[in-house]
């Protein structure tokens, strides 16, 4: 009888050894997603198991917009998100605090993510015989932010006439069928359009800036080890993955078009992403980066605090 009672400690004392670490086996993250092309890095490294390799438990939730990511943001529904920067300020400042861990779009000169199309049934072949005619955006977006970006760079600030068209397939259709002259989009709908005869008169790849980004909801306590491994591990899948999509872009092209971030009639037109080290994903916005996105929207009214403290909105890892 005492060998059996000392069987069941034995094996009690193996359990209570054990348990700690088979309770705290995999972080679990439940991330929002828009459907953007480069969200793809996201759903191939859940999807490939990277992010369990690093010992992360990583739930992708796609959302059709940003307003309602940002609301499930603001709920503490979700641990983070993918979107733009302009994104990441505005909930930081109503009630989602966070922090930027990741960039998944930076333009380079080697690729581009936006530009503004004029349409196939339009005379117009230059920016300056566009001034004065209409451009479909969505205002207040990182598209609206785009544009007039690019305007700046080329002088021609407010040479356009703005046309706030929310929905992104009714902004396709209009430009397609010449019912507005032209339109700031984003790939891989910017190939799209242009495999249809629309014009490309400008594009994103001299701005510079990080454009799409990932940011977790910060922790009560930042300094909190805990969280910044979390996102080491984290990180570190987004590097590996990174590199996997860049060894086999038409791996992940299919895989693309299956999760509905690649029409099937853009593939052949779309230049498969790359992520570019050290901008992509790894990279991080600085204070000027930061800096002229607040300046954008204080300046249309959408942020109201300031210019927020860069360790505030942007991971700094102490390491």
């Amino acid at each position: 009888m005492s060998s059996y009672k000392n069987a069941f400690r034995y094996l009690a004392l193996l359990i209570s050894l054990c348990f700690p670490f088979c309770a705290s086996a995999a972080d679990t993250l439940k991330i929002g997603t828009l459907p953007a092309a480069d969200s793809l890095i996201l759903h191939a490294a859940a999807e490939d198991g990277v992010f369990s390799a690093h010992g992360l438990e990583v739930e992708i939730v796609p959302f059709q917009s940003a307003l309602e990511l940002g609301a499930a943001m603001r709920a503490r529904s979700l641990d983070g998100h993918f979107g733009d920067i302009i994104n990441v300020l505005m909930q930081n400042e109503s009630g989602a605090p966070q922090m930027i861990v990741a960039t998944t779009s930076h333009s380079t000169q080697n690729a581009r993510f936006f530009g503004l199309a004029v349409s196939p049934r339009s005379s117009v072949n230059t920016l300056s015989e566009l001034a004065g005619k209409t451009c479909s955006i969505g205002r207040a977006t990182i598209v609206d932010f785009v544009l007039d970006s690019l305007l700046e760079k080329e002088g021609a600030a407010d040479s356009l006439e703005k046309r706030d068209i929310r929905q992104i397939p009714v902004r396709l259709q209009m430009l397609l069928s010449g019912q507005i002259e032209s339109a700031l989009l984003p790939e891989p709908l910017l190939s799209l359009v242009e495999g249809q005869g629309a014009r490309v008169l400008l594009d994103d790849r001299q701005l510079n800036l990080p454009l799409a980004v990932i940011a977790l909801r910060k922790p009560e306590q930042t300094s909190d080890p805990a969280f910044f491994d979390k996102v080491r591990r984290f990180r570190a899948a987004l590097a590996e993955e990174a590199g996997r999509i860049n060894a086999a872009p038409d791996t992940y092209k299919a895989m693309m078009q299956k999760r509905g971030l690649l029409a099937p009639q853009a593939a052949p037109h779309y230049a498969m992403l790359r992520f570019e080290e050290p901008l992509t994903p790894l990279g991080l916005p600085s204070e000027e980066d930061i800096r002229h996105y607040a300046s954008w929207m204080e300046k249309n009214r959408l942020l109201k605090k300031g210019v927020p403290v860069l360790a505030d909105i942007v991971f700094q890892d102490a390491e």
